[in-house]
This record gives C-alpha cells, sequence and structure tokens, in this order.
C-alpha cells in the first residue's frame, strides 16, 4: 500500500512539473524563434532596397558582395530574383528558386505580400526559416529578395533549455519524494503499521496487545477500536478456559485425594489387595491428568522470558538422573550448547521424552543427542522399539492422545502436548516421527544463544 501510495503521489507531481515545465519551454522557444524573425525580416527589408537600386540600375556586382558578405558572417543563403523568378543575385553560387520552400516564398513576395511568421523551432525539428520580402515602389514588384536561416542555433539553445529543464524536474521530483511525499505516506499509514504490528504480536500469542484508537483518520479509528474489542474478546475467552481447567483441577484435587484414601482403608478392611490396587492405580492416572491439565492451562498464561540457558548442561544432568531407569541409555552431548529459552525447557521436554521411551519402547536402546543446526540447538530423543502404526503419526503430540498398541500402558496423553506447547512459546519448535531403522525420534529445537539481549513473550 505504502508503495501504491508513493507511486500515485510520485505521478500526480510528476504531471504538475510537466505541466509547468511545457508552457516555459514552449515560451522560451517561441521567443527565441520570433527574435531571429524579426532581426533576419529587417536584413531582408535592407537587401530588398538595395536589390531595387540594383535592378532598375542593372548592375548586381556590389549587391551580390554584399550577399556573400551577409552569409558569411550570418550564415544562411540568401536569394534576389526579378519579376519573373529569375535569380540575379545570390550569396551563393549557383544558388536557384527551385527549392519548395524558397518557390513558396518567392511566389508570394511577387504577389505583394510578405513573410508570415515562421512555426516554432524545436530541437526534433531542422527545418529552416524562410523569409521573403518584394522588390518594388508602391504596387510596382521588380522582384523578390529570400533569406533562407537555418534554425541550429535556436534548436540547440532549446534543447539545452529543455535538457536543464528536465534534469531540474527530475531533482525536485526525487527530493520531494524522499522529503516530502515519502515522511507523508509514512503519517498517513502510521496507524496502519501500528494495527499490523499489533496483529502480528496476537498472533503470536501477546494477547495484552492493544493499538491506539485515537489517531488517524476516522476510518482506521473505528478499526482500531473493532481491533480493541477483539483483542478484548480473545483474551478474555482464553483466560476464561485457562481458568476453568484451572478450577476444574483443582476442585477435582481434594475428592481424587479424599477417594485415595478411603480406597486404602477400603484395602485395610478387607483385604482384597488385588481390586484395591486397580482402584488405586486409576486413581493415580486420574490424579496425573488432573495435574497435567493445571499445567498445561498455564502454557502462555504468564509472562515469561527467554534466557541463555546451556542445554548441555542440563540435559546431560537430566540423563544422569534417568540412567537407572533406561537400562541402555545412550548420550551424545558436546561439552557446551547454549539457546535462548526459560531455564526449566530442557527438564520438562527430557523428563518427557525419556519416560515415555521408558514405557514405550522398555528394554531397547534410547539415545539422547544435541547439536547445533544454523540459528537453533536441536535436541533429539530416539528410541529403537516398535514405534507407532502409520495412522498414529499425525496424531502423536495431541492431547489425550495415545496409540492404539499402547492403550494399556500407564499415561495421560498430555506429556508430549505440554512439551510442544511450552517449546513454542519462545519461539522453538517440536516435531515426532518415525526414526530411520525403527523406532521413534522427537526433535526439540531452541533458538540458538548470539548474544542478543533476553526477551519477554507471551
Amino acid at each position: 500500500m505504502r508503495r501504491r501510495l508513493v507511486t500515485v503521489a510520485a505521478a500526480l507531481l510528476g504531471m504538475l512539473l510537466v505541466a509547468l515545465m511545457v508552457p516555459l519551454v514552449n515560451a522560451y522557444a517561441e521567443d527565441r524563434t520570433q527574435d531571429v524573425f524579426v532581426r533576419r525580416l529587417t536584413d531582408v527589408t535592407r537587401f530588398a532596397v538595395l536589390a531595387e537600386r540594383a535592378l532598375e540600375d542593372g548592375h548586381f556586382n556590389e549587391l551580390e558582395t554584399d550577399l556573400e558578405r551577409y552569409a558569411d558572417v550570418y550564415g544562411g543563403t540568401v536569394v534576389v530574383t526579378d519579376a519573373n523568378s529569375v535569380v540575379i543575385a545570390a550569396s551563393t553560387p549557383g544558388a536557384d528558386a527551385r527549392d519548395p520552400d524558397v518557390a513558396r516564398a518567392v511566389e508570394q513576395a511577387l504577389s505583394g505580400s510578405g513573410t508570415s511568421p515562421p512555426p516554432t523551432a524545436w530541437p526534433w525539428q531542422g527545418n529552416p526559416i524562410v523569409l521573403g520580402s518584394p522588390v518594388g515602389r508602391d504596387a510596382q514588384v521588380l522582384g523578390s529578395v529570400i533569406l533562407v536561416t537555418p534554425t541550429d542555433d535556436i534548436r540547440s539553445d532549446v534543447g539545452v533549455r529543455l535538457g536543464l529543464l528536465v534534469l531540474a524536474g527530475l531533482a525536485v521530483l526525487v527530493l520531494t519524494a524522499v522529503g516530502v511525499v515519502g515522511p507523508f505516506v509514512r503519517w498517513v499509514l502510521r496507524p496502519v503499521s501500528s494495527l499490523d504490528e499489533a496483529a502480528l504480536k496476537l498472533a503470536e500469542g501477546d494477547l495484552s496487545t492493544r493499538v491506539p484508537a485515537l489517531a488517524g483518520p476516522p476510518e482506521l479509528r473505528h478499526l482500531a477500536r473493532s481491533f480493541n474489542q477483539m483483542a478484548d474478546n480473545v483474551e478474555t475467552s482464553q483466560q476464561q478456559q485457562r481458568d476453568l481447567i484451572a478450577d476444574a483441577s483443582h476442585q477435582l484435587g481434594n475428592p481424587l485425594t479424599a477417594l485415595r484414601l478411603r480406597l486404602e482403608n477400603l484395602r485395610a478392611t478387607t483385604g482384597d489387595e488385588g481390586e484395591a490396587d486397580l482402584a488405586l492405580d486409576e486413581a493415580d492416572r486420574l490424579n496425573s491428568i488432573v495435574e497435567s491439565l493445571l499445567d498445561l492451562s498455564q502454557v502462555g498464561a504468564h509472562q515469561v522470558t527467554a534466557q541463555p540457558v546451556d542445554v548441555a548442561a542440563q540435559a546431560r544432568h537430566r540423563c544422569e538422573m534417568w540412567a537407572p531407569v533406561i537400562e541402555h541409555l545412550e548420550v551424545d552431548l558436546p561439552v557446551s550448547a547454549t539457546a535462548l529459552a526459560t531455564p526449566d525447557i530442557v527438564d520438562v521436554a527430557l523428563d518427557a521424552l525419556l519416560d515415555n521411551a521408558a514405557k514405550f519402547a522398555a528394554g531397547s536402546r534410547v539415545e539422547v543427542r544435541l547439536r547445533t543446526l544454523d540459528d537453533h540447538v536441536v535436541l533429539s530423543v530416539r528410541d529403537h522399539g516398535r514405534g507407532l502404526h502409520a495412522d498414529d503419526l499425525s496424531q502423536v503430540g495431541a492431547r489425550f492422545f495415545r496409540g492404539r498398541e499402547h492403550q494399556n500402558i500407564g499415561g495421560t496423553g498430555l506429556g508430549l502436548a505440554i512439551v510442544r506447547a511450552r517449546v513454542e512459546t519462545f519461539g522453538g519448535h517440536f516435531a515426532i516421527g518415525p526414526a530411520e531403522g525403527g523406532g521413534l525420534v522427537a526433535e526439540v529445537m531452541l533458538p540458538r544463544w548470539t548474544g542478543a539481549q533476553p526477551r519477554s513473550l507471551k
């Protein structure tokens, strides 16, 4: 939009400059042509007097000498004819009156008429100025004097003036576009730019973003108010959802705790430990789901600050904690790899991924690797288990999803969803898919720290 406005404004300014320059150039060209015409007409009149004497006396040597001297000084060609259009004297030997322009001027002069003003001389036209004057007194015409003047000087002067005006116009156009049109367009579009930035922040999850609704034209103020109202509604809706999940999770916590205590008392009273243990396991699973829902509801609810985190050091410490649980754990970590993230993201991600590997790929080899790829630090966990059914791969990471072959294995189905949400909060990426040779590989891509200041994210 900015480019279009600048183009339209520059085009209008260009047309204005053209409208101003064309009359100036035209007036200059007309003045130069008229000036030459008047001066040459005076010369033609003088030659007509000299030619009259020569025609009366019959002596043309002195006249030809004057014509040749004039041509040497001022250029052009001067031709004198008698009443029968026969050349009797000329500034150039061998000159005749058969040229169409000269012939018309001779015919007009012999009819007793003077020469009309010539058309304006332009650089792209090479026609000379042809002037004629009758020779004689009163109504008696004895002959004619024709002066052919080249217009090279006029066309050169007009071309130079036209070029200077074009250059000046271009300079004015550029300076005006840079110094006036550009800032003016930016001022006009400033509310639109603010709205665009706010929409981008809102799309990235910053629900507190609002735009000023008191600046700009009425249409943009109305649009700003509509945007703020939409942002209010989105923020309210999200907050209500979080509050609902948090309240439900909190309210379910006490009944679940009481239920577990009653089940333990029931087991102690009846002595039927098998059924009681199954009921307790289900109560524990339900309690884990409630806690996971509470954790998931907090993602994006608070302002977080991404800061430099040594992913290698944290991953090394977490793998040491999981080593007794996973029999075949291979760790390949560099000495140091710093990412821009939250301090607990490595613990959250590895706990979920290694817990899944321990449960769903029990007894297989699990590999934890860390590498730097372009602008990201990539933490990957790969197991050599049975993997997932092809139809289940597209749903991995969805909330409450559990593979069709793992329905009987304990879990809430929220671990990977929590990892994905937490990682994407500060611009990271999470992906999981089949590994070459079997099993699954999960990758957590964190923004690489390059020394930039920590940033706050919603």
